[in-house]
């Protein structure tokens, strides 16, 4: 993900320009009682050198094109890094000490460049992180520019509208409690991984693992195969989210990011093991799938996911879809009182995380 962030420039006075200020003003009066030459003269010089502070600094971050590249997707809590690139387009003169600030941080330097001569560019990281699920946009970031002489500061803000897709975090968990749920009927399918029986030959795909490798299927052919084993069944798991803003529930929100964990850490963890997996809530429904792809469609989705006031309590709203007589349901629900419960199917249940989390 590249943007062009949007920027705004401001200029304040450093400590050591008051300093130099103060001292310039008493060596006005100085001279202004005294009518000493020698005054004059030293006065004229600091003014000079305050005046050329002053533009030279406020020059300092003008003609500079930033940019920042991040991923499309993280997960919470996990640091990432992010590319910034700073372009010089000036035709002859560098851009020299850019100091570069987080703006929720500041006077905490995140990354610094030294210099820039013109015409070109310099490129930096930096680790963000991003503590709250959801989509978010780039955390703004300042430069600031002392530079030459420290009397002044010049602090450029940038601003992103890209977006990046904040995945809820994904924790160790048991699944066994969701293999023994009631209520499913196998779901033949084929399975690429650890089965028992042959199946098919494949074309190979980088990451394949070594140990299925048709090697002399691939010498007759000229080209590399891998063996496609089967297993007997497959199960389909249907999470059912109620998304209902309660306020009598106490810290509402903290429980509610834990079901989305909980929701997400299972998902994941039985599409690593062939399952197929739907998301349903009161707005949307993922359609079931498996693999690599359901995966991040599952994150996407939960990533999305918001409390809503509107919701009706429980789960009054939701409906089997077509896959009702496959699939076995878990209900998940931010009210404590409600887990462990029964849930609208039969052989269901409402999910309690803590039987979930791993020791």
């Amino acid at each position: 993900m590249r943007s062009r962030p949007r920027a705004r420039t401001r200029t304040r006075i450093c400590a050591a320009g008051w300093v130099f200020a103060v001292s310039f003003v008493l060596l006005v009066l100085a001279a202004w009682n005294t009518g000493a030459n020698l005054l004059y003269i030293v006065t004229g010089g600091m003014g000079s050198f305050i005046l050329i502070s002053f533009v030279l600094t406020g020059r300092g971050l003008r003609r500079l094109a930033v940019s920042r590249e991040g991923p499309d997707a993280v997960h919470r809590s996990e640091k990432f890094a992010v590319t910034v690139r700073i372009e010089n387009r000036r035709w002859l003169l560098p851009v020299s000490s850019i100091r570069i600030e987080r703006a929720v941080a500041p006077r905490q330097s995140a990354a610094y460049v030294l210099r820039i001569p013109a015409r070109r560019a310099a490129v930096v990281r930096m680790t963000e992180v991003f503590e709250k699920r959801g989509v978010h946009s780039l955390p703004e970031i300042v430069l600031v520019s002392a530079f030459p002489f420290g009397l002044f500061e010049r602090r450029r803000h940038v601003t992103d509208t890209s977006e990046v897709v904040v995945y809820p975090r994904v924790i160790s968990v048991r699944a066994a409690l969701l293999e023994q749920l009631p209520g499913s009927c196998p779901m033949p399918s084929v399975v690429r991984g650890d089965g028992d029986d042959f199946f098919s030959l494949r074309d190979y795909i980088p990451g394949d693992d070594v140990r299925h490798m048709a090697w002399r299927a691939s010498a007759r052919r000229g080209t590399l195969l891998v063996k496609e084993m089967a297993r007997e069944t497959s199960r389909y798991i249907v999470f059912v989210i109620d998304t209902g803003l309660r306020y009598r529930v106490d810290q509402f929100e903290d429980r509610f990011e834990e079901v989305i964990e909980i929701t997400a850490s299972l998902a994941v963890t039985l599409l690593g093991k062939q399952y197929t997996v739907s998301i349903v809530t009161p707005t949307y429904g993922l359609v079931g799938g498996e693999g690599k792809t359901q995966e991040r469609r599952v994150l996407e989705t939960l990533a999305r996911v918001m409390p809503d006031e509107s919701t009706p309590e429980g789960f009054t709203w939701f409906s089997p879809g077509e896959e009702c007589g496959r699939a076995s349901y878990v209900f998940a629900s931010p009210d404590p009182s409600d887990w462990g419960r029964r849930g609208p199917r039969m052989g269901s249940r409402i999910l309690d995380p803590r039987e979930a989390v791993r020791a």
